[in-house]
């Protein structure tokens, strides 16, 4: 391996030169990265273009990272750090060099800590990472009582948290019960004040649908501590129920029997088809469950196909006619 990289830094037959982000270049053998990446050898054995150029750009990271690629073909030597290994490991992925990706796994998997645990958890769900998953996760849930300590703890998404706290092996003296000490803060106040709005979270920022006797929709970005208001709803909604799903807000329920989809990017509406069933002087519940809408109450189920645009009754669903339980389950089982 050495004289390979003797060979390759003194570009003794080098047959191809690798163009890098920052336009600097790399002679290398055509066989050394063919032998190292099946990236390379679909390049240069299957007819494609790029595989009979000479020089070939190379935009899939940065230089410095692609430069440590390189230099592992030819040496099988690299040096990992907290401060490049995810960016080798998506490098690795990219060039499809199995070896070098279980090597950075087992180096993340053992240096997971408080700080960051739950950015490799989440490096893990990206590329597959099976081993670092569950290094990462479990070492969340034992380490829970402590969740102070734990970087970015106060980031986990809503789907995260509940796949934490439904864990069979969640650190916790009683499972049942655990206090968060959260801190208030004062944002500012919305442009239009209302009784009772659908609120949802979408795509990091806040939507008020309607109110009492009003159709307006209301957006907050967190990021920039302001209000502004977007199209009105088509109609209004009383006692009904606001969930994101997909890249659309969905307004269901109320007195009205409304469902409307709300496109976000567009700031558009549309009228879709009503549910079956009129919710009078109570908020019904609604979450995402298999890829439809459940919309329901104490007493009644149903749920939208947003393909099909279509209701069905679904009151078997309701556990012992508790609408509380049957969310909450739904919620764990997406």
């Amino acid at each position: 391996m050495a004289t390979l990289h003797k060979l390759q830094e003194k570009e003794v037959m080098t047959d191809v030169t690798l163009t890098l982000p920052d336009q600097s270049a790399i002679p290398c053998h055509k066989v050394v990265l063919m032998a190292a990446s099946p990236f390379f050898e679909t390049m240069f054995q299957s007819g494609l273009k790029e595989g009979a150029e000479q020089n070939i750009k190379l935009d899939f990271a940065d230089s410095d990272t692609i430069k440590t690629l390189v230099k592992f073909m030819y040496t099988g030597d690299i040096k990992l750090t907290a401060e490049n290994a995810k960016e080798i490991v998506a490098g690795s992925e990219f060039l499809c060099c199995k070896h070098l990706n279980a090597h950075c796994e087992e180096y993340l998997a053992d240096t997971v800590d408080c700080l960051n645990c739950i950015d490799y958890y989440r490096l893990g769900k990206v590329f597959n990472l099976k081993l670092l998953i569950k290094t990462a996760f479990d070492f969340i849930l034992f380490k829970f009582k402590e969740f102070k300590g734990i970087a970015n703890f106060d980031k986990l998404t809503e789907d995260e948290l509940v796949e934490v706290v439904s864990c069979d092996q969640l650190n916790v003296e009683n499972e049942d019960v655990f206090h968060f000490n959260c801190e208030w803060k004062s944002e500012q106040e919305m442009l239009c004040g209302v009784h009772r709005p659908h609120i949802v979270q979408f795509a990091n920022k806040v939507y008020a649908f309607g109110g009492w006797k009003t159709r307006v929709t209301q957006e907050f970005d967190p990021a920039l501590n302001e209000w502004r208001m977007r199209s009105q709803m088509p109609g209004r909604c009383c006692y009904g129920a606001a969930v994101a799903f997909g890249d659309k807000i969905y307004v269901v329920g109320g007195e009205e029997k409304v469902c409307y989809s709300y496109d976000p990017e567009n700031d558009e509406w549309k009228v879709l088809s009503k549910p079956t069933h009129a919710y009078h002087y109570s908020f019904p519940f609604a979450t995402v469950w298999q890829g439809k809408i459940l919309l329901g109450n104490k007493e009644h189920v149903e749920e939208y196909d947003p393909v099909e645009d279509r209701w069905s009754n679904r009151d078997e669903l309701l556990p012992d006619g508790d609408i509380n339980e049957m969310i909450l389950h739904a919620s764990c089982t997406l």
